[in-house]
C-alpha cells in the first residue's frame, strides 16, 4: 500500500511542477516567435539598413541601350592585365556589358601589355571602348602625358578618356591638384573635349569637393558594398557609378569592377565621336 502511495505522489508532483514540458510539446504555429530570453528594446526604425548585395550578378539584369530613366541603367566594366586575357567575343554577350575602359598608361613609364589586345578585340566584338590612365600626383603632368598621348589613339576611341584619381603619391595637396589640373588641361587640348576622372567616394569627399575647378567634368566615383548609390559631400552630380570591384562576367577569369549609369545619365554624353 505504501509502494502504491509513493507512485501516486511522484506521478502528481511530476504533473504540477513540470508546465513547461507542455510548452516544449506544444505545436508551433507558422508565424509564432518563441521568446526564450528578455527582450531588448525595440531600436530606431532609422538604424536598420538593408544587407549590403555584394553579388552584383544577383541584380535586376539591365537592357542595353541608351537608358536613362529611373529603372535599369547602362551597365559596363573596366579591365587591365589584371584580368589576363579576355575572351570578348563572350564577354560581348553579357547583358553586363554595354561599354568597357581599358587601361592603358600609368604615370610616365608604364604601358599595359593586355591594352593593344583587349582595345582591339573589344572594338572587334563590338563593344562602346575608352582607354584610362593611372594619374601619378608623384610625377610631372607633361611626363605622364606624354606616354598618354604616344599610347592613346584618339582615332580609335569610342569613349572619352578616363584619368583615374586615387593617390596623393606623397606629394601635397596642392602640388596634386596643380599637376592633376594641367595634365587634364593638356588631355582636353589634345582631345578637343574634356576627359572623365575616375575616383572613389571618400578620395572625391576629401580632394574634390567644393572645387569650382572639377565642376565642368564628368565623375565616375566608385563606392562598394552598398545597395544605394554614393552621395557626394558637395552635392555635386556625377555620370557613373562603380558599385562593384568582384563582378563575374563569362569570357573573364576572376574578379572585374563593375558600373553603371546614374539619375537621367547615359552613354551619349561619353562618347568621344
Amino acid at each position: 500500500m505504501r509502494h502504491i502511495t509513493r507512485i501516486v505522489i511522484i506521478l502528481l508532483s511530476l504533473f504540477i511542477v513540470s508546465p513547461t514540458f507542455a510548452i516544449k510539446k506544444k505545436r508551433v504555429k507558422k508565424g509564432e516567435v518563441i521568446v526564450v530570453a528578455a527582450p531588448e528594446p525595440d531600436a530606431p526604425a532609422s538604424t536598420f539598413k538593408a544587407k549590403p548585395d555584394t553579388s552584383p550578378h544577383k541584380r535586376k539584369q539591365p537592357v542595353i541601350g541608351l537608358l536613362g530613366d529611373e529603372g535599369d541603367h547602362l551597365h559596363g566594366i573596366d579591365v587591365s592585365h589584371y584580368q589576363g586575357r579576355i575572351d570578348w567575343r563572350a564577354v560581348s554577350k553579357s547583358k553586363d556589358v554595354g561599354y568597357v575602359y581599358i587601361k592603358a598608361t600609368e604615370s610616365n613609364y608604364m604601358v599595359d601589355d593586355t591594352y593593344e589586345y583587349n582595345l582591339t578585340e573589344a572594338r572587334r566584338n563590338g563593344i562602346k571602348v575608352g582607354s584610362y590612365h593611372f594619374f601619378r600626383p608623384g610625377v610631372s603632368a607633361a611626363g605622364q602625358f606624354d606616354i598618354f598621348k604616344r599610347v592613346i589613339d584618339k582615332r580609335k576611341q569610342d569613349l572619352l578618356p578616363l584619368i583615374d584619381v586615387e593617390v596623393t603619391g606623397g606629394v601635397s595637396v596642392a602640388t596634386m591638384h596643380s599637376r592633376l589640373q594641367e595634365f587634364l588641361k593638356l588631355v582636353t587640348e589634345e582631345y578637343g573635349r574634356r576627359p572623365v576622372i575616375y575616383t572613389g567616394r571618400n578620395f572625391y569627399n576629401k580632394y574634390f569637393a567644393y572645387n569650382d575647378f572639377y565642376k565642368p567634368y564628368l565623375f565616375m566615383i566608385a563606392m562598394y558594398n552598398t545597395e544605394e548609390q554614393p552621395y557626394l559631400e558637395d552635392g555635386e552630380d556625377y555620370i557613373i557609378w562603380q558599385y562593384s570591384s568582384k563582378g563575374r562576367i563569362n569570357g573573364i577569369r576572376g574578379d572585374v569592377d563593375q558600373s553603371r549609369f546614374v539619375g537621367r545619365h547615359t552613354l551619349s554624353e561619353i562618347l568621344y565621336k
